[in-house]
């Protein structure tokens, strides 16, 4: 009896944690091919947070064979890093290519593969734009921390800060770009958009 509980328990977590969807996080699948590969559609993500998670999974199209780098591409640049994802408990029905220094290795037709790309953006002043370390002047508005260039910006916040709010700590377009290493052709590109809160979605279903 208690082995039923406990299964139907971790059935449920299960469930539950598939079905809930991280608000800065997100999921792109798209496959690597010979003269470029596409993304099931771009991800898009909600701007205003200072860090996101993004998960890609691909699959290698025939006849490609090679190594691949990855990097992720768009202006102005922000701190990423990249780390390879494989099966908790490994059954041997795929093969699951190294992943070193930003670069698969020996990927071969059919491969797939996992990963995970953390991006921490840059604080922004919220009131002129301007890049800033968290370590200047600072306010705390509805449990979100604001930090500036310069004590007039904060006075100005201070003043009118539901004029700013909203406005995006990093908005714009990036790219999660796979490059043939021996050539530098491109073998795949996953559009990511950062985007404004309440703004429409032009490009239908997107978040995972």
């Amino acid at each position: 009896m208690k082995k039923t509980l406990f299964f139907m328990l971790a059935v449920c977590i299960s469930l539950a944690a598939a079905a809930y969807r991280w608000s800065d996080s997100a999921h792109a699948i798209g496959v690597i091919k010979v003269g470029g590969g596409e993304a099931r559609h771009p991800v898009m993500l909600e701007s205003g947070r200072r860090g996101y998670i993004l998960i890609a999974t691909t699959t290698v199209i025939p006849p490609y064979r090679g190594d691949v780098n990855v990097v992720l591409e768009g202006e102005p640049k922000i701190a990423y890093q990249i780390h390879a994802s494989g099966p908790v408990v490994d059954l041997g029905l795929h093969r699951w290519p190294q992943f070193k220094d930003n670069t698969l290795t020996g990927l071969r037709p059919k491969d797939r593969t996992a990963l995970w790309v953390e991006m921490k953006l840059p604080e922004v002043d919220p009131v002129c734009g301007m890049t800033v370390k968290p370590d200047f002047a600072g306010s705390i508005y509805n449990g979100v921390a604001y930090h500036f260039c310069s004590k007039k910006c904060l006075a100005q916040f201070m003043g009118e800060s539901e004029l700013y709010t909203d406005r995006d700590r990093a908005r714009g377009k990036y790219t999660l770009a796979f490059y043939d290493k021996a050539t530098g052709n491109s073998v795949l590109k996953i559009p990511i958009i950062f985007k404004g809160k309440g703004e429409a979605n032009d490009a239908g279903e997107h978040h995972h």
